[in-house]
């Protein structure tokens, strides 16, 4: 059949009848290239074939044969009239000239033949307009044509044997509305439009030389509508409708003379004709002037004649005088319209008004013909047919016809029947008025608001309803028709009223547009949907009509209006939300949908939307006598349940859903989610998926053209919802559905699937994709999506896969599956990631170690397909681009072997590094630069990726030990370096204007009620933090959406929100790339002083950027501290280097400016969400500061010439400020950052670690390390006292046991060894002892068990506590001895002597008792054995020892009292004696040594520094027997 028609339409196409026509009317003065009517030959062949054809009464032949009769008819006509015009004849011979308006040729051809000979023809004409040659020719081209051997006119012969034989006209209605393209389901609507106009001039050539005639009517309406319903209506595009036949037959007066006046003119004597008419010319919106209206509409608002019957006893009228032969006749009374009795007085006036009193002459003129008007008798038999002229409005007259018809009988059936009126004619009003106001819908211009579209349905609908009583509207009755129908359908299965039915769903969808208040409380009562609990009236017509008779009409009506509703809600969701107070006296008036309830809406859709799933959940059990009906409700339904959960789950992380925009749509939402993601699942809705697909590849691989578009797309709907749910089911957090597991089952159909048809891969790699994401959340061994297809088919699609986008090279759908590609090689898909990576089946692949000198390689891998591409990364999209770099990055960084591929590719490095190196940033100068912006979030991003790629290949080459790469790679990083630390570039003023302005412009409604969840896939865009899609849907009604120029408006303006935000996180994404690669090259380079250069740039642009920024405080938190890590991190670097660079002593200034700029008072800053950041600033802080302390001193440089006369004054001006500078660290960080920190200690004891303690004792320890700061003494004991920082300390340690946890108490060590570092400094430690913190220390609870008879070792727990004797006390008293001096020796050797358990096993911790040696994990006494502690100890004790000795010897000399200086209770000697033994017996001492720590324990792995007399076997021996011999010197066991 299909091949039939489209050898019927070529056939037609062939002869391009318009051009053949234009051609003989242009009487030789222009030509229009229909060359094959030149050729004689040609010409008589084709008049032969299709007699032929004709004579068999071929249908296929039909359309052409009827055609070339015309052709040939007009060649005679202007053979004719040459031959007239040669002969001198009279110019107008209209009554006998074949062809003319009325001559009925095809009825009887024989009067159309020619009355000359052929020799008359030939005779020429000096006054002619045609030349001889033309004349000669077409004398000749119609004698050729006569020639044929036919009975008769040949002529005639074609157009009778055509119209009458083959039905011509029925197979033009068949074409028009039946014809498939053999191109696919994709291509249709656009073939059946350019049949239909080859067709339309088919007809119109036809209209010509035929009268008006019921399949004339028919044939036209068939090639103005087609196939299309209101639906189809509904949902075409602009472009479409623009070119439909319809706005060519409103612009052609052929059309518009003979077909739609002559209907205009039967009305309403002959309706449906008419009102098809007006319905199919109603659909186009060409031609509207401003008002909305369809160009159709002048005609249904007022015409001046109609034609009715007259009763037969009918008198009331007189015939008139007239000169022709008609019958003209006058109303000598009043003729009622809707008197079907006919009487003089109308008593149905009756009973269609209140009262007669109420009735005004408008209302007069409408219902009834006045005496005096005039008509033409169109036939004298009884009953009389006539023609009157009468100006009145149709479409009022259809509505009080309506009215008529629904208002007095109990059954529209009686009503029609007792109003002359048919169903089917109710049927056609209806769809008329619903036409119109889709019309008018479609054509509200777009720079108005939609109150236009409103005011343009308000004017067809009060115009229909003008004759109607006071107090009812159409509206109204098509409503009451609408439930009078349902209350009977379940008792007939008649077509009619079922169309009705069809027809009031429409004009109820079409009305919710404009009116959605009429709307939806009518739904709210009407028993269609059982909402008030009297059960589903729809379900019970389903049962017992549409189910038997395998037609759905209304039940696609009702799932199209369902869609309208649940748009409707959306379109209108920030309406509701922001509009909750009344109307101010002077406020502009709200558009109508703002008075629909949220109430009524929560009622009325989860009712539908349960019949729907139960539908959805049933069909796969329905008889369809068409299939393509059951394609459609799956369509719909699928593309519902998707919409739906978009626009709940999709924006808006609001847990309390009757806050959300989309409350009104959440009952309906969670009821999809309860069948499609419950643990146990609708079965059979899950199975209706699968059958779904499982159809799409089956229609997919099918010759037929019969392939509808809702069959392909349902497949692809079905693939969508499925990825919908999947997504939803993780953003919700619930347990695996059984929707995953059956879709993990049927993988290998998703991979026949993507094979089968070009338009199901990308939405099948997104599921695909998903189902790879969701596996990988739990921590068991996620699914294998390849050991799930099979071997076969996981081969075959693999196969098909690494074709990527090929042959149709769509980027939409090469996106998708490179970022399937990423999710597979990055979430624990170890199979399919090896086929990605290898080009291999897992099973097959021959394990190969990649070295080297070689590695794995196949030119079919898609990895390799992948370093192929971006070879020519200049030529690819940014998209593409985007989506392959990102695949490369996730798996170098999920397989690390692969980079040695990377390493083998000839161009993949060479040409990232060369982009990298040329990629310019766009400068943000301008707001007006959206393309620029796009283009650079994009370059922002792929040098994001290009980075972290270079990071990981310059590790893979570092652990190759090759630092070539680094050094080559560095010059290439000039745009990098500057342009990764930069800070975003955030529009602070669009955004706030934004939201202020939103906010103001929709009231209750939040900009942030818009941004975007995990339910749709992020990329960067104009939709990258704000829906667009959805908040173009909910806010597109509004003016201030779209704006009044392009460009303007809140949508422009979200837009550029997001490409803002884009840039940020791009820019975001660059720098932590970097960091990467900065880090790494610190590793390789940091002895490079050209890197150490760059590092410490790095540096300070990282702490610049975080000193000033206007980013909001989310984005900055997560920025600064990344930052600040990466600065740490290098200055790490440069520390450990000791970089003599100068530029790293700048450091300081810059580190605490961006301390100063983040907030000085740590109490409040470790109290807070940055509290990681400021202990990160801390950090550099103390590495800054310790980059002075290994300086050499200004002044002592300058002594010696080392820095030229000319940079002196710098460079000591540089010194003071530095020095001014750790003056304000002391005060503000150390003095009152420990005291805040000791209070907040106490009051918040989880806000405060003992790091922070640790970190403020290093800056302490290395600000009094730099030189020169002892020339300001007196600030730092102003600085000190003013904090009474001893004090704190003191009181930190008093209670430092009660916060010790599991017994450790750190904070009695932190505390002692602040002290500690204050007392390093003489003027601070004489402080510290006028202050009495011996005093305090010793009455504390922690000192307390250090004085037990047994004293604490190193092995003894708490181990804290030895610490605290050994790092704190011990060095505490020998600082303050050493500062304070003689005077202070007394007290010293008091104080130590209390401590007389510890002293004693002091004395006693190096003997040997021959013990065999321990295990770390043991707890042995520290008798017996050596660790660097322990020695530490004694070399202390040893100090002191001899100090206070030397003291004593003095006595007055030294200005003490001899007797005042205990003797320490430590034996020297002992020690001594015990120290030299270990020293004498190596090997011995090497079985006793014991690490404490990790420090000491990584000791004992390495190896000795150098190679001395120790003979160690570690780097921890080693030291051990260093100290030994220092504490052998101090005992005076060897020569100082």
């Amino acid at each position: 059949m299909e091949l039939q028609s489209l050898c019927s339409l070529v056939s037609l196409a062939i002869l391009r009848l318009p051009v053949a026509l234009k051609e003989f009317k242009s009487k030789g003065k222009e030509k229009h290239n229909a060359g094959y009517l030149h050729d004689l030959d040609t010409c008589a062949d084709i008049t032969e074939i299709l007699i032929n054809a004709a004579s068999t009464c071929l249908q296929v032949a039909s359309p052409a044969v009827l055609a070339w009769g015309v052709i040939l008819q007009s060649l005679r006509e202007r053979s004719i009239a040459a031959l007239e015009e040669r002969d001198d004849l009279l110019p107008e011979r209209s009554n006998g000239t074949p062809g003319s308006a009325g001559s009925p040729d095809f009825e009887n051809p024989g009067q159309a033949s020619m009355r000359n000979s052929g020799s008359s023809l030939r005779r020429g004409s000096s006054t002619g307009s045609d030349t001889p040659q033309q004349q000669s020719f077409l004398e000749q081209l119609l004698e050729r044509v006569m020639l044929v051997s036919v009975d008769g006119d040949a002529i005639a012969y074609l157009a009778r044997a055509a119209v009458d034989g083959s039905h011509v006209l029925n197979i033009i209605a068949t074409l028009s509305t039946s014809y498939y393209s053999p191109s696919g389901p994709e291509n249709g609507l656009q073939s059946n439009l350019r049949i239909r106009h080859i067709l339309m001039d088919l007809v119109r050539a036809v209209l010509s030389l035929m009268d008006y005639q019921p399949d004339l009517v028919a044939t036209t309406l068939a090639v103005l509508s087609g196939n299309e319903d209101y639906w189809g209506l509904l949902r075409q595009p602009r472009e479409i409708r623009e070119i439909q036949p319809a706005a060519r037959f409103l612009e052609d007066d052929v059309f518009m003379t003979r077909i739609f006046a002559v209907a205009l003119s039967r009305f309403p004597f002959e309706v449906l004709p008419f009102l098809r008419l007006c319905r199919a010319l109603a659909s186009s919106d060409v031609g509207q002037k401003g008002e909305g209206l369809p160009t159709i509409w002048s005609k249904l608002a007022s015409t001046d004649c109609l034609t009715c019957v007259l009763p037969m006893s009918f008198t009331a009228y007189q015939l008139l005088p007239d000169d022709d032969e008609s019958s003209i006749i006058s109303l000598t009374a009043d003729l009622d319209m809707f008197d079907h009795e006919y009487t003089t007085q109308p008593t149905s006036f009756k009973r269609l008004k209140h009262s007669d009193d109420s009735v005004s002459a408008h209302l007069l003129n409408l219902r009834q013909i006045p005496r005096g008007t005039t008509g033409r008798v169109l036939s004298e038999t009884k009953p009389l047919v006539v023609l009157w002229h009468h100006d009145y409005c149709p479409l009022a007259y259809l509505g009080m016809l309506l009215h008529s018809a629904e208002l007095f009988e109990p059954t529209l059936a009686s009503s029609a029947q007792s109003s002359g009126l048919s169903l089917e004619a109710i049927a056609e009003i209806i769809d008329l008025l619903s036409i119109i106001l889709l019309t008018t819908i479609r054509g509200a211009p777009a720079s108005k608001t939609s109150l236009s579209a409103f005011d343009a349905a308000q004017k067809v609908l009060d115009t229909a309803s003008e004759g109607l009583d006071l107090g009812q509207d159409i509206v109204s009755v098509i409503f009451d028709i609408f439930e009078k129908e349902l209350g009977r359908q379940p008792k007939t299965t008649e077509e009619a009223p079922l169309n009705i039915l069809l027809r009031c769903t429409q004009f109820a969808e079409a009305l919710l547009h404009v009116m959605p208040d009429r709307v939806w409380p009518f739904l709210g009562r009407s028993c269609l949907f059982g909402v008030n609990g009297n059960g589903s009236q729809l379900g019970a017509i389903l049962a017992s009509t549409e189910m038997i008779t395998g037609r759905y009409d209304l039940l696609i009506g009702c799932i199209h209006l369902f869609e309208s509703l649940t748009d409707d809600a959306i379109n209108h969701a920030v309406v509701h939300k922001s509009l909750t107070k009344g109307v101010a006296r002077f406020e502009a008036s709200r558009p109508p949908s703002t008075g629909v309830s949220q109430v009524v809406m929560k009622k009325v859709l989860p009712n539908f939307q349960r019949i729907m799933l139960d539908v959805h959940e049933s069909i796969t059990t329905w008889k369809f006598a068409q299939t393509e009906q059951r394609h459609e409700i799956n369509t719909r339904l699928l593309f519902i349940f998707n919409r739906l959960l978009t626009c709940c789950f999709g924006i808006e992380d609001q847990f309390d859903t009757n806050q959300k925009l989309t409350a009104s749509l959440m009952p309906a939402a969670e009821q999809i989610v309860k069948v499609f993601l419950s643990s146990a699942g609708a079965e059979s809705s899950l199975a209706n998926v699968t059958k779904i697909i499982q159809e799409g590849v089956a229609e997919a691989l099918s010759i037929e053209p019969r392939n509808t578009l809702y069959g392909i797309q349902q497949t692809v709907e079905a693939l969508r919802l499925a990825t919908t749910l999947l997504r939803l089911n993780t953003l919700l957090g619930l347990e695996r559905s059984a929707l995953e597991e059956k879709t993990l089952r049927n993988v290998s159909l998703l991979a026949r699937c993507y094979t089968s048809h070009p338009i199901f891969r990308q939405p099948v790699v997104e599921l695909l994709r998903v189902l790879v994401l969701n596996a990988d959340i739990t921590d068991d061994q996620p699914a294998s999506l390849l050991g799930h297809m099979g071997e076969d088919a996981a081969s075959r699609f693999l196969e098909v896969l690494a074709m990527i986008d090929e042959p149709m090279c769509d980027r939409d759908v090469s996106v998708s599956v490179w970022k399937l590609l990423s999710a597979v090689v990055s979430k624990r898909q170890q199979w399919f990631a090896i086929a990605v990576l290898t080009g291999e089946a897992p099973r097959k692949l021959v394990k190969k170690k990649i070295t080297e000198s070689g590695g794995h390689e196949r030119s079919s891998s898609i990895f390799q397909v992948a370093l192929d591409r971006l070879s020519n990364i200049g030529r690819l999209h940014p998209q593409t681009a985007l989506a392959i770099l990102e695949f490369i990055t996730l798996a170098a960084d999920s397989w690390p072997w692969i980079l040695a591929i990377v390493e083998h590719h000839p161009l993949f490095l060479t040409v990232i590094t060369e982009y990298i190196s040329q990629v310019e940033t766009v400068t943000n100068t301008t707001q007006n630069r959206s393309s620029q912006v796009g283009m650079e979030y994009y370059k922002l991003q792929m040098s994001s990726y290009i980075t972290e790629i270079l990071a990981m290949y310059t590790h893979h080459t570092r652990h190759a030990s090759n630092t070539s790469y680094a050094k080559e790679l560095l010059p290439n990083l000039t745009y990098i370096t500057t342009a990764a630390v930069l800070p975003p570039e955030y529009n602070a003023s669009l955004h706030s204007n934004l939201r202020r302005n939103f906010e103001a412009r929709f009231g209750n409604c939040k900009l942030t009620a818009f941004k975007r969840t995990s339910l749709k896939q992020l990329s960067l865009g104009e939709s990258f933090y704000y829906d667009l899609e959805i908040a173009s849907q909910m806010l597109n009604s509004d003016s201030s959406w779209s704006g009044r120029d392009q460009g303007g408006g809140f949508a422009a303006e979200l837009a550029r929100a997001n490409a803002n935000l884009s840039v940020v996180e791009a820019r975001i994404n660059l720098f932590h790339s970097w960091k990467l690669l900065a880090v790494e090259l610190s590793r390789c380079l940091g002895s490079d002083s050209d890197y150490q250069k760059t590092m410490v740039e790095v540096i300070m642009d990282c702490l610049r950027a975080n000193t000033k920024t206007t980013l909001p405080q989310i984005i900055f938190e997560r920025l600064a501290q990344s930052r600040a890590d990466l600065a740490f991190t290098l200055l790490q670097t440069l520390i450990q280097e000791q970089s003599p660079r100068p530029e790293v002593k700048s450091v300081l200034i810059t580190a605490w400016d961006a301390f100063r700029a983040h907030g000085t008072d740590l109490a409040i800053v470790l109290d807070g969400d940055q509290a990681p950041y400021c202990r990160t600033l801390l950090k550099i802080l103390c590495l800054s500061l310790q980059a002075h302390t290994s300086s050499r001193t200004v002044s002592s440089s300058v002594e010696r010439g080392t820095i030229p006369v000319n940079d002196t004054q710098l460079r000591l001006a540089a010194a003071n400020v530095t020095l001014i500078t750790v003056l304000e660290i002391l005060k503000i960080v150390v003095a009152h950052g420990f005291r805040s920190l000791t209070t907040l200690l106490h009051d918040s004891p989880n806000r405060a670690f003992p790091d922070d303690f640790s970190l403020l004792a290093a800056i302490l320890r290395n600000s009094l390390r730099i030189p020169g700061l002892e020339r300001h003494t007196t600030a730092l004991l102003s600085t000190f006292a003013d904090a009474q920082t001893s004090r704190y300390a003191s009181t930190l340690l008093s209670w430092s046991d009660q916060l010790a946890t599991n017994r450790d108490p750190i904070y009695g060590e932190l505390s002692i060894n602040f002290l500690l570092e204050l007392s390093s400094l003489p003027a601070l430690a004489e402080t510290l002892a006028v202050e009495g913190v011996l005093n305090h220390i010793s009455n504390t609870n922690l000192i307390k068990h250090l004085r037990t008879n047994r004293g604490m070792g190193p092995f003894d727990q708490p181990v804290r506590l030895y610490t605290i004797w050994v790092r704190g006390i011990l060095p505490l008293l020998l600082n303050l001895l050493h500062a304070v001096g003689a005077s202070m020796a007394g007290e010293i050797s008091a104080a130590l002597n209390q401590f007389h358990g510890q002293l004693a096993r002091a004395s006693a911790t190096f003997t040997y008792y021959g013990k065999a040696p321990v295990t770390i994990d043991s707890e042995p006494s520290s008798a017996g054995y050596v660790s660097l502690s322990m020695i530490s100890e004694a070399q202390t004790l040893a100090v002191i020892t001899k100090i206070l000795d030397t003291y004593r010897d003095a006595g007055p000399s030294a200005g003490v009292v001899s007797s005042e200086i205990m003797e320490i209770m430590w034996d020297r000697s002992r020690v001594k004696e015990d120290v030299d033994t270990w020293l004498q017996t190596r090997s011995t001492l090497r079985e006793r040594v014991v690490p404490i720590g990790e420090r000491e324990e990584k000791w004992a792995r390495m190896r000795p520094a150098g190679h001395s007399a120790s003979r160690a076997i570690n780097k921890l021996e080693e030291k051990i027997v260093e100290e030994l011999e220092q504490l052998m010197t101090l005992l005076g066991g060897k020569d100082e």
